[in-house]
């Protein structure tokens, strides 16, 4: 059970390459596996901390979160500056704050393509392949039984 709770669920990606893989591990480790299972690369990227979350970037890049808090962007197999990046998040962090569960019924959501209006989503009951999967989980609640 201790080694099941040390890997983090969200710590798979697709690398930066085509046809690979690349997955956090608990000792701060990215490891890359080619999917033909021709190579494995093991990148040192976190000493001493665990990488909790790991995710690619439309770019190509990915993107590794730390136990202890640290994020770094991998760039062609280069960890881009730390302290840069904590700067970025530290600073897009204090331009925001989170919205009060009580006005989540005031806001109006978007998948991008389609808007939904506060009270529209009480209403909705059929969804589209192409809808999100968050839609469409609440068309089936607001389904009658």
């Amino acid at each position: 059970m201790d080694s099941m709770n040390a890997w983090s669920r969200h710590n798979v990606a697709f690398g930066p390459s085509p046809g690979a893989l690349c997955f956090g591990t608990p000792g701060g480790a990215v490891i890359e596996i080619e999917i033909d299972g021709k190579q494995v690369t093991e990148h040192e990227v976190l000493a001493g901390s665990g990488v909790t979350a790991l995710t690619a970037t439309a770019s190509g890049e990915l993107v590794v979160a730390g136990h202890d808090g640290t994020l770094l962007v991998l760039s062609g197999g280069r960890a881009a500056p730390a302290e840069a990046s904590t700067a970025a998040v530290t600073e897009f962090l204090a331009g925001t704050s989170e919205a009060p569960a009580t006005d989540m019924d005031q806001l109006d959501l978007t998948d991008g393509n389609q808007t939904w209006h506060p009270g529209e989503l009480g209403t909705v009951t059929d969804t589209s392949d192409g809808d999100p999967s968050w839609l469409k989980i609440r068309a089936a609640m607001n389904r009658p039984a």
